[in-house]
């Protein structure tokens, strides 16, 4: 029997786990990462820590598989961040991460210097976080250390680089960083030129179905990982896509998270003329991803309870109970979950939250449902771009752990307007980045017949007609306070 290990290196945890060929998870274990802020606005992490996790993760997995018989391992990871070399290939700072604020300076300097090429080349706006801005960053406030700087890269192209010795990157990562010419697959030789970048900081791209190389017999004997097995990466939504089964046109998710993610597979090469999309690479070459995001999903109602109604002891089970009690419409009341600004389809950081129609006859519960339904709304946006640009969807799988309220994912498939289901696997990257691991090596047309075996609807989610009918009268009100 072959087994396969996936790490996903998040924002908050990294998690690894383990699969046989048919694709049952045998083990899983996770380790919180902790951000670090020196300043304000700033967000970094330590690379190190990354990557001692990662060893403590493999290891305990190796308590639960025979490790003699691991064929593969595949990397996924938090996308858009800058981890800075010297010549030695050590690590000269700590990362940068997409979470990091401090660079809006030259996120404005890039869009004064590059104005619509940025999206028409990259296919995605920039924001603060972005490896591009941050290096710009580094350049301008610690030119010392910019000096020293013998190549980049994102966050999980260490780890990789850490198992084989190889530091290079792949097109899924490299998409996010705002310097990658999608059309091209390569870096952009105008935005580098544009800045004064040197082309030899950049790692080399290879195809995500390439292997960044193998484990060394260093690591081999850390971990006791055979010598030899290769190792493959991609982005975290990526992985997501991969882990979920989303390969073929149509096919969708939503994840009702912190944030809230509206991802959908497509036909390669579309460029939204109106700038409101994150155009994605997808695992597989000749496939399209795209996704749309509203910042403040789970956010908004996590704000709500523990900082507005000072309950962060409650759990949201407890703190949501009855709100199915509450008509729809909230009795008139309004949520704009803009609490962080918005992305699509405004990217506006400077939109702003607000509760619209309040009166005394408001309770709590109206408020948790206003909160819910705004969120909905804001997915229902993101919806809209994805039917302006015709991209088919036909099948949704819905997840985060906002799915698991019932009234909040009726309240989506009603608002939405789409039959959704939950599925029974829950780490959607680390679990696709084993599959990248397995199937990298073997046929990838076979991976349709493989989810059939594996991804097991737990949950069918249908619009009610006349819910979906009410609320498109209520999204209409919505957009109109906007």
């Amino acid at each position: 029997m072959a087994y396969y290990l996936g790490i996903d290196l998040g924002t908050s945890v990294i998690k690894g786990l383990a699969i046989d060929d048919a694709g049952r998870i045998l083990a899983s274990f996770s380790k919180e990462t902790p951000l670090i802020s020196r300043q304000p606005d700033w967000t970094e992490q330590s690379p190190e820590f990354w990557w001692s996790s990662t060893l403590e993760i493999i290891n305990l997995l190796a308590t639960k598989i025979d490790f003699t018989q691991v064929k593969g391992l595949g990397l996924s990871g938090q996308m858009h961040g800058l981890v800075a070399y010297g010549n030695d290939f050590q690590v000269l700072r700590r990362a940068i991460i997409w979470m990091d604020q401090r660079s809006s300076k030259e996120v404005n300097q890039i869009l004064k210097t590059l104005k619509n090429k940025l999206y028409q080349t990259t296919g995605n706006p920039v924001f603060t976080g972005f490896l591009l801005p941050s290096l710009l960053w580094l350049k301008k406030h610690e030119p010392e250390l910019y000096k020293k700087i013998a190549r980049i890269s994102s966050p999980k192209d260490y780890l990789a680089y850490k198992l084989t010795g190889n530091l290079s990157s792949e097109p899924t990562d490299a998409l996010a960083t705002a310097a990658f010419d999608y059309h091209k697959n390569n870096w952009s030789q105008k935005i580098l030129r544009s800045f004064k970048l040197k082309t030899a900081i950049f790692p080399e791209i290879k195809p995500t179905l390439t292997p960044y190389g193998t484990i060394t017999d260093k690591v081999a004997k850390i971990t006791k990982l055979p010598q030899g097995i290769p190792v493959y990466g991609a982005s975290d939504q990526a992985m997501s896509a991969l882990g979920t089964g989303l390969v073929q046109p149509g096919q969708a998710s939503v994840a009702l998270s912190t944030g809230g993610q509206f991802l959908v597979v497509a036909k390669k090469g579309v460029i939204d003329p109106k700038r409101r999309l994150h155009t994605l690479n997808h695992a597989l070459p000749d496939t399209g991803l795209y996704m749309a995001a509203t910042l403040s999903a789970g956010f908004s109602l996590r704000w709500f309870k523990d900082l507005v109604c000072n309950q962060p002891e409650t759990d949201f089970k407890h703190f949501t109970a009855g709100v199915d009690k509450i008509p729809i419409g909230s009795d008139g009341l309004f949520f704009l979950p803009f609490l962080n600004g918005e992305r699509t389809p405004y990217f506006n950081p400077n939109l702003r939250g607000a509760f619209f129609g309040l009166t005394s006859r408001h309770k709590r519960l109206h408020l948790v449902r206003a909160i819910m339904e705004g969120v909905a709304f804001s997915l229902r946006e993101c919806l809209n771009v994805f039917n302006e640009l015709k991209l088919p969807i036909n099948k949704v799988i819905l997840s985060g752990g906002g799915s698991q309220n019932p009234v909040w994912r009726q309240i989506l498939a009603d608002v939405l307007n789409l039959p959704m289901k939950t599925i029974n696997i829950s780490d959607h990257s680390p679990f696709g980045a084993a599959i990248l691991a397995k199937f990298a090596q073997e046929e990838m047309h076979k991976l349709p017949a493989f989810y059939k075996q594996v991804i097991q609807p737990i949950d069918y989610l249908y619009p009610n007609e006349t819910n979906a009918t009410s609320y498109i009268n209520l999204f209409n009100k919505y957009r109109k306070l906007i």
